[in-house]
């Protein structure tokens, strides 16, 4: 008997759609260009590193496993799936911030920080 383990497809914005509204709602104080250059560059960063197909996985299982067995065996590999999902989404959050801060901060260095927009 094998089991194959297959990703349920979510519901999904735009990365542009996304990035828009985190960046619009939270940033709108800073200068219009600022705005715009750090919408590019986290679109860029969200399509590189986080877009694409989860992986399928593929488990062989004993011929002769009961259902009860099935059942043990699916539970711990659903504890363990679902442990390391969350260390690895707090990894990519981490990461992600990061690179959004130094993105922030070339954006400012290169149009500027103040609040006025360039006429």
């Amino acid at each position: 008997m094998s089991a194959k383990i297959l990703p349920f497809a979510k519901d999904k914005k735009s990365i542009k759609d996304i990035v828009n509204e985190a960046v619009s709602s939270n940033l709108s104080h800073l200068n219009p260009q600022v705005l715009q250059c750090l919408k590019g560059e986290v679109e860029k960063m969200l399509e590189k590193h986080f877009t694409g197909e989860p992986p399928e996985m593929t488990i062989q299982l004993p011929s002769d496993l009961s259902n009860e067995q099935f059942m043990q065996i699916k539970g711990n590999f659903d504890k363990v799936f679902q442990e390391h999902n969350e260390r690895m989404i707090q990894r990519a959050n981490e990461i992600f911030l990061d690179l959004y801060l130094s993105r922030l901060e070339y954006c400012q260095l290169k149009y500027g920080s103040d609040n006025q927009s360039e006429h």
